[in-house]
């Protein structure tokens, strides 16, 4: 896994999937079927398939509130003023901005492909999920990470917020 001490290769044609209910279901999404999930205390979570130079997709949820004085929220709205002002809206309603980000990991070439889907829960309250799938840059083209991140993208696009922000 990519951003840790091991990595993630990427999957082969068609792969069966899970379901994952990121704390509780606060978001919804699906990862291939042999992917380890990894969460964090203080909160995100980490999913890669297991061995060697293996790319790395990461999960990180933040919920803002903004005093009802200051008008409603929308999700191109909250996109923009974090700085994304290139966004679309989703047919689920959701906001989504993505990216590409390049850099290095302990001397490596990674790139990090990045997506922030808002939903927004009431006309006060956000919540912002980032996305980021990390790759070494020289497999960046590869056509196993093409597919796999294609899923990933897929995966993202089609995400759900439960409402409840997944108390249950």
């Amino acid at each position: 896994m990519i951003g840790a001490s091991h990595a993630f290769a990427a999957t082969e044609g068609a792969t069966a999937s899970k379901k994952i209910h990121y704390r509780g279901g606060l978001v919804v999404f699906a990862i291939p079927e042999p992917w380890i999930e990894e969460y964090e205390p203080e909160g995100g979570g980490i999913f890669y398939q297991p061995g060697e130079d293996t790319a790395t997709l990461r999960l990180n949820v933040i919920t803002a509130t903004r005093p009802s004085s200051s008008g409603a929220l929308s999700g191109k709205q909250v996109l923009s003023s974090i700085g994304y002002p290139a966004s679309e809206i989703l047919s689920n309603g959701n906001a989504i901005s993505k990216g590409i980000r390049r850099g290095t990991e302990r001397g490596t070439p990674i790139t990090i492909f990045w997506w922030h889907l808002v939903n927004v829960v009431s006309p006060q309250q956000v919540r912002v999920a980032t996305f980021t799938y990390t790759v070494f840059s020289s497999s960046e083209r590869s056509a196993s990470t093409i597919a796999e991140l294609s899923f990933v993208e897929d995966s993202v696009r089609s995400a759900d917020f439960t409402p409840d922000g997944g108390k249950h």
